[in-house]
């Protein structure tokens, strides 16, 4: 009961209010359940991590691309700025390719999750597995190509004012709304879960790539050998973290190739 008394139903929203006694009364029976909201509110807010990593590194590169156009280097001939020394030139070129992919790939799960919560539904597994791929795969190509893009630039990335020196904020997007590592690993154990259940064709039927098949294999045999010499469960997991996230990648990448089919090396690793 709240301490105040109302003439009015307040605070009125779709699922409930507090009536004229201060007392709060649901107005259906389909209100979500409060774990249930705060996944919902997960999900939006690792699309919208993945959405503004992108957006600053966009950023990033259109600045430094502007600068580059213009600035002159010695010996060069016919083709004397900056943009035009071929490795920069190459790293712009991938980097509006692979943003654009990503952004594809982030606004198509954006609008799969709009659709799932106006209709009052829980995202399925497919989707929120989608989504934390895309946190995972924006983030990083975005760590990955910008500090390529640094390396590149000379003293211009040390310089104020160029946005070098907000890079930090791709630091806080990695663990903003679940850390990179810590769901690379939700999703490699859902897919070792899955390996175990099922028959290797099983899994190839069902997309599975080698690569998962291989790394589930490896994860499998080096648990067991850990667990037979005495160690914990938890140990014999930790034991075979290289193959994990080896895992956790192929399984991201098998999810982005669902939207990119063509290209099978779309983004940043593990």
């Amino acid at each position: 009961v709240f301490p105040y008394k109302t003439d009015t139903f307040l605070y009125n929203h779709r699922y409930g209010g507090v009536d004229e006694r201060g007392v709060y009364r649901a107005t259906t029976q389909s209100a979500p359940k409060p774990m249930e909201m705060i996944g919902q509110r997960l999900f939006t807010g690792r699309v919208a991590v993945a959405q503004a990593a992108l957006v600053f590194s966009k950023k990033l590169f259109a600045n430094t691309k502007k600068y580059s156009d213009s600035k002159e280097c010695a010996m060069r001939g016919d083709t004397p700025f900056l943009t035009d020394v071929p490795q920069l030139k190459a790293l712009y070129d991938e980097a509006s390719t692979r943003f654009s992919e990503l952004e594809t790939f982030v606004n198509a799960r954006e609008a799969s999750l709009c659709l799932s919560l106006t209709r009052g539904e829980l995202p399925e597994y497919n989707l929120t597995r989608a989504i934390a791929v895309a946190k995972i795969k924006s983030v990083e190509t975005c760590v990955e190509l910008c500090h390529r893009l640094k390396q590149e630039v000379g003293s211009y990335a040390l310089m104020a004012n160029t946005g070098f020196e907000h890079t930090d904020f791709l630091q806080c997007c990695k663990f903003a709304e679940g850390d990179s590592r810590i769901l690379g690993q939700k999703i490699a154990r859902d897919a070792f879960a899955e390996f175990g259940k099922k028959r290797k064709n099983d899994l190839a039927a069902l997309g599975w790539s080698s690569l998962e098949t291989e790394a589930c294999a490896r994860v499998a045999a080096s648990v067991a050998q850990a667990v037979a010499n005495g160690a914990s469960k938890m140990q014999a997991w930790d034991g075979a973290w290289r193959d994990v996230y080896l895992l956790a990648d192929s399984v991201c990448d098998r999810v982005m190739s669902e939207t990119f089919p063509e290209n099978t090396n779309l983004s940043a690793k593990l």
